[in-house]
């Protein structure tokens, strides 16, 4: 069956909780990309991608791409990064890439107006026939969290630690805010 609908798929709760929101929606026609740019994370991120994946009966396929040295922090570009590889991806039919980006952050691929942009070029390549879902960017980070708690997300196969440790850092921002979002329920 053709995948009409693509998930940007990093294995963590943002992703996750999109990847359940379009199986709870419509289960037919959902694949997940997951990027490996040379992130730290990129070993658990697979595997919890792998394991979202297999929980939502979706799809994975994974691109590589060597970005050079990967700092912590913003990435600058990344998001653009992740959507332009979906869209080369995804082939010539019609369709949707999600992408669980959320408000509350600083990063500037974090934004409304970073999905117009994403729109636009998307538009330009394919003529209106592939969208850029984002539908939580204007949500924060706890409102995705409950949302991910309503749908019945298994955190426990999710992994959010840029410094890809195992355990995780718990020094990381991804670290913190997982740790101020559980103690919060």
């Amino acid at each position: 069956m053709r995948k009409t609908r693509t998930v940007l798929l990093s294995g963590g709760v943002d992703s996750t909780t999109l990847l359940a929101l379009c199986a709870q929606q419509n289960p037919a026609g959902i694949g997940a990309l997951f990027v490996d740019y040379g992130q730290a994370a990129s070993t658990h991120e697979r595997e919890a991608a792998g394991a979202a994946s297999a929980f939502y009966d979706v799809e994975l396929r994974e691109v590589r791409v060597d970005i050079g040295p990967v700092c912590d922090g913003e990435i600058q570009g990344r998001n653009a990064l992740l959507v332009h590889l979906a869209l080369a991806s995804v082939g010539p039919h019609a369709g949707t890439i999600f992408l669980g980006i959320h408000a509350g952050t600083a990063y500037r691929d974090c934004s409304p107006a970073f999905v117009q942009t994403m729109q636009l070029s998307l538009d330009a390549h394919r003529n209106g026939a592939l969208q850029l879902a984002a539908p939580f960017v204007e949500w924060s980070k706890a409102e995705v969290y409950a949302f991910a708690r309503d749908l019945k997300v298994p955190f426990e196969i999710t992994y959010s630690c840029e410094a890809g440790t195992e355990p995780p850092c718990r020094r990381c921002r991804s670290c913190k805010d997982r740790r101020a979002l559980d103690a919060a329920t």
